[in-house]
């Protein structure tokens, strides 16, 4: 983007979902969606074809924060659907603070979804913040090449199931 300077990188992985509310007989596809703080990046993960109440991703999504929106980059906001023939159908969406996650630089939790006010599931979100601020000098022997995962705090049996 012309005139805009990009300072840091917020990866967002979306793992699994579980106890969603089922809205019909059937067992639906599921989706998400991701968007930070309103900004026009929406982001849809892949349907989760028959994924009913429990669905499982793992998708790594990559948001580029703008020196000029540092402010307004602050907040998360995920979004579990049903994909319907005609309209999708929202089974509940979260906001996520972004300020603690940019300070220690991760986030690993469940975080509870809603319609309302009634909980409607849960989502696993595993976030990493990356500045692309200059490495000190006495750090550079520990730097990483690329934009790696931090280690999640779900076990390896537990992570994917």
């Amino acid at each position: 983007m012309p005139g805009k300077e990009e300072i840091s990188t917020l990866v967002v992985i979306i793992l699994k979902a579980q106890n969603l509310h089922n809205k019909s007989f059937f067992k639906q596809d599921v989706y998400a969606t991701v968007t930070l703080n309103g900004r026009s990046l929406i982001t849809q993960i892949k349907v989760n074809v028959k994924g009913s109440q429990h669905p499982l991703w793992d998708d790594e999504l990559q948001f580029p924060v703008l020196k000029d929106a540092v402010k307004k980059h602050r907040e998360l906001k995920v979004s579990c659907w049903a994909k319907e023939h005609k309209d999708d159908m929202l089974l509940g969406e979260a906001k996520v603070n972004m300020t603690p996650t940019v300070k220690s630089k991760e986030f690993d939790e469940w975080v509870p979804l809603s319609t309302g006010e009634a909980q409607q599931g849960d989502i696993y979100l595993e976030i990493s913040y990356y500045s692309n601020a200059p490495v000190p000098k006495a750090s550079l022997l520990a730097a990483p090449a690329n934009l790696a995962r931090w280690p999640s705090k779900l076990s390896p049996a537990e992570r994917l199931h």
